[in-house]
């Protein structure tokens, strides 16, 4: 995607982009000064604002589309524990065919209506949205949703306007929350906030400060700052983390600061380091004003941040049960493998009960009913062995039984050596499945890597009733460059598919050397391949690793499936190799 910004923007707009791809790890939330900022702006913009449109893109994530302003705007609220929001936003997203039961009711009650006011609700990160609406006998109504942004804990709740819960995204039953039950039909109450809030008089409970660390004694008494927020609001005042009890001068100092920088209306949005802020935070930008960037608005701000990594978290999450099922299946097949080398080491010894056997045998006059051990001399070492006997069995049946044990182990190596041959051929293959999974794009299909999963029983085949429609296979990666098109496999069925259907003998054909990776085919229709056009596909062949690697790559016609193998497993011969560096090119990549 494109992020669009203005001219007060600073450069290194990349930048945007990777901080915004590292939310996800990073667990960022908003304070209630940057929020409270955030529902002044959005009330200043989209108050009177008509709902044309609502969709429900995401389980989390509702999206109204307005006419404010003389255009037309998309506020998008999420509740999605990673990167919970409510800004006004320029990304689209397609809708479910189906809208879920949330979206339709907010179809039927905010349909037409009109945003009243946007603003903070409690004094707490809860944003609230009063709509104006008719009823089905164009009565007027009042309704209100409270976006709860408080990380994991983040919500939607829509009430009507006495706060009677209409609907919710998350449910939460008293069993599961007590002192925040969030249920159809019962009064939304938001969390009870222990601490003074800052939006409140905090005279009283700075004057009960009696010295020590400022900047704790502040953030576990006035609910709304983050630490970022009071480093900043005692950088501005003057003050040390650690001073003695606040002298007059000190008190009015910070009071004057206090109120100046809550009270602040002229708001400078901007984002540093993976954060978004309502004005610059000078204590932060002190050491390296570069990691500044500057936004027109707080939604412009929040756009840039999340956006840009939604894809990655909404990607994360979708293929979670793909890895983890992946995963356990890797771990079956590395136990197996354990234990075929375990039977194996069992067999090294077989030779000996071969060896007893014949010993047995050729000394049974020596034995005796009841012996337990025969002394004798192993002529092949030269040396004198005891050999076990069982005194319940005749001499014959001792030999008889050591041969048996020796013909047993010998049928046991056969069958576990090709067994773990088969086993390490499947462990490679699974891997291959992961890699997929962990290279899988947002708008890429799963339903190809689940029939690889539950051919080889990782998961359960869904049951389902009557006929079922079997969706089209996805197209694999096109690429047009110089005229030859590059194709790119998407997993292991497309691939083995790719190389053998669509691929012709002539073509060339291309893989990571002694890895897991794609197969890429040019397709040459006779022609001889420009060297600038083979370095090319070496790199998209290459795009999925970390570093430069060797990639191989020969005519299609010497590659076969590899005997018993895998689909996507195959050995290739008379190839040439070549250094290629990661890169996908999307330059070259045809669209859909």
């Amino acid at each position: 995607m494109q992020l669009k910004f203005n001219n007060k923007i600073c450069g290194a707009h990349l930048g945007v982009v990777n901080i915004a791809k590292r939310c996800y790890h990073m667990r960022m939330g908003s304070d209630l000064y940057a929020l409270s900022a955030l529902a002044k702006e959005l009330n200043l913009q989209l108050k009177g604002a008509r709902i044309d449109k609502i969709q429900q893109p995401e389980a989390d994530e509702l999206r109204f589309f307005v006419r404010a302003q003389g255009k037309n705007q998309c506020l998008v609220i999420s509740c999605n524990a990673a990167a919970p929001r409510i800004h006004l936003t320029s990304s689209r997203k397609p809708s479910p065919q189906a809208a879920p039961n949330l979206c339709m009711l907010l179809r039927k009650y905010l349909s037409n209506a009109s945003i009243d006011e946007i603003g903070v609700f409690n004094a707490d990160r809860i944003i609230y949205l009063r709509f104006n609406a008719r009823t089905e006998m164009r009565d007027e109504a009042t309704y209100f949703m409270f976006v709860e942004i408080m990380n994991r804990y983040s919500n939607i709740v829509f009430t009507d306007a006495q706060h009677v819960i209409l609907d919710a995204v998350k449910h939460l039953p008293l069993e599961e929350a007590r002192e925040h039950v969030v249920m159809r039909g019962i009064h939304y109450s938001p969390v009870n906030q222990p601490k003074t809030s800052y939006l409140n008089d905090c005279n009283g409970i700075l004057s009960a400060y009696s010295g020590g660390d400022l900047h704790k004694y502040i953030l576990a008494n006035i609910s709304g700052f983050s630490g970022a927020t009071v480093t900043e609001l005692l950088f501005r005042a003057g003050l040390s983390n650690q001073c003695e009890r606040l002298s007059e001068a000190q008190s009015v100092k910070f009071k004057e600061t206090f109120a100046a920088f809550t009270n602040c209306e002229d708001f400078a949005p901007c984002m540093i380091g993976g954060e978004v802020y309502p004005t610059l935070y000078r204590s932060l930008a002190l050491a390296d004003m570069s990691n500044v960037i500057r936004f027109d608005s707080m939604s412009e701000a929040y756009d840039a941040l999340y956006t840009a990594g939604d894809r990655e978290i909404r990607n994360r999450a979708r293929l979670k049960t793909l890895s983890t099922q992946a995963k356990r299946l890797r771990a079956k097949v590395e136990k197996n493998i354990a234990i075929d080398l375990e039977r194996l080491h069992e067999c090294e010894n077989m030779d000996k009960y071969r060896l007893y056997g014949e010993l047995v045998v050729n000394n049974i006059y020596k034995i005796k009913q009841g012996d337990e051990v025969l002394h004798c001399l192993d002529y092949y070492s030269s040396q004198e062995v005891d050999i076990p006997l069982d005194a319940r069995l005749i001499p014959s049946k001792n030999s008889a039984a050591y041969y048996a044990k020796y013909n047993k182990l010998k049928r046991t190596k056969e069958f576990t050596q090709k067994k773990l041959v088969a086993d390490r051929e499947l462990l490679s293959y699974v891997q291959s499945i992961e890699e997929e999974i962990s290279a899988l794009p947002y708008d890429a299909g799963t339903q190809s890597i689940e029939e690889e999963l539950a051919s080889l029983g990782g998961i359960k085949r869904k049951a389902s009733k009557g006929k079922v429609r079997k969706e089209a296979a996805e197209p694999p990666y096109i690429y047009r460059v110089d005229g030859f098109d590059i194709y790119k496999g998407k997993n292991n069925l497309q691939n083995d598919e790719l190389t053998f259907k669509i691929a012709s003998s002539n073509d060339v054909w291309l893989h990571i050397k002694n890895g897991h990776g794609a197969h890429t085919v040019i397709i040459t229709e006779g022609r001889s391949v420009p060297d600038n056009v083979l370095k090319i596909a070496g790199e998209i062949a290459a795009s999925n690793m970390q570093a430069s690697c060797d990639v191989d790559y020969t005519e299609r016609r010497n590659v076969k499936r590899k005997p018993m193998g895998h689909p996507g497993q195959v050995i290739y011969v008379n190839f040439r190799t070549m250094l290629s560096t990661p890169d996908a090119h999307e330059e070259f990549l045809m669209k859909k």
